[in-house]
């Protein structure tokens, strides 16, 4: 175990709308245990408000939110991750997506969600996973632009919650053992949503292609990681006033922890007037005097919620 804990403040303070990636370190510096921590405030809060969501399904999507900030905060490069659930319960179809800045630095959001609402209705208060979502899939896209190939992956949706779906998926398509938490809730002070979510994964030696094996010598290290972080609480992910770095020191200060600098993300939506108009010239003049009303056409952004009008 190490003599003394390890952490080294980033140069961003900011408490909210970062995700910070960490390793934990034991007597072996190379444990092979490294993280990331989200923590999102207005971000989450201008998502989910541009839309009357019902709380249950607004929770949820937050939650998914929390996930694609996590995972796309790992690109490397200028791409979209998306994350997509798509069912037969309550909910629909949940989409998050986020766009990487190309250096790792930042990373914008959007996301919505497509709902039932004869099912919520009929479903009573509190519905569990299974109603909430029913059968279906997750899927997680990887986008890296027109030269590069487009990668998916897809997982059933299975378990208790999303955090159990997205550990299926590291461990039937990426082969590497993932512990996650996510919450996404109203702030009890504010009444604003918050989110927050840790995850911490145990990586193989070796590059893609060749034989990847988890190292034996890292194995408790790993076991120890994975168990601490289960220790978390709800109130501590979603909390303004305690620092990730704070949290992280009080998961893993046993074997030491060492943050690295954070990214920062923002909502971003990507609609606007001119694409949107790109798309109506696809049509005929015919086809846009049945979808005009009074000689205008309304198109409302699915994810931000917008309205644009269009003269025909």
């Amino acid at each position: 175990m190490a003599e003394a804990p390890i952490i080294i403040d980033s140069k961003n303070s900011d408490a909210d709308n970062i995700v910070k990636p960490f390793q934990v370190e034991g007597e072996n510096i190379e444990a092979d245990v490294r993280g990331r921590a989200t923590r999102l405030g207005t971000v989450l809060e201008q998502i989910l408000s541009a839309h009357d969501y019902p709380e249950i399904v607004a929770q949820t999507l937050g939650e998914v939110l929390v996930l694609t900030a996590t995972l796309g905060s790992m690109l490397k490069f200028e791409g979209t991750l998306t994350i997509q659930a798509k069912a037969d319960g309550i909910i629909k179809m949940l989409v998050a997506d986020y766009k990487s800045s190309g250096d790792n630095t930042a990373g914008e959001l959007r996301g919505y969600a497509d709902v039932d609402y004869e099912k919520l209705k009929a479903s009573g208060d509190n519905p569990d996973m299974e109603t909430l979502l029913g059968d279906g899939y997750l899927a997680m896209t990887m986008d890296q632009g027109a030269d590069m190939e487009r990668y998916q992956g897809i997982v059933e949706l299975t378990g208790k919650n999303l955090s159990d779906c997205a550990i299926e998926y590291f461990a039937n398509s990426e082969q590497t053992p993932t512990a996650l938490r996510l919450k996404a809730d109203k702030d009890p002070v504010t009444g604003n949503w918050r989110g927050g979510g840790i995850m911490v994964q145990h990586l193989p030696k070796g590059e893609t292609g060749t034989t990847r094996n988890l190292s034996d010598d890292t194995s408790e290290q790993w076991a120890r990681a994975s168990a601490f972080l289960q220790s978390v609480k709800d109130e501590e992910l979603l909390d303004p006033s305690l620092d990730i770095d704070a949290l992280l020191y009080r998961l893993f200060h046993e074997d030491g922890v060492r943050v690295f600098d954070a990214v920062n993300l923002k909502r971003g939506c990507r609609c606007s007037q001119e694409k949107l108009a790109s798309v109506l010239a696809k049509f005929t003049n015919d086809d846009l005097q049945d979808m005009a009303d009074d000689g205008k056409i309304e198109m409302t952004c699915e994810f931000c919620n917008k309205a644009y009008h269009f003269e025909v």
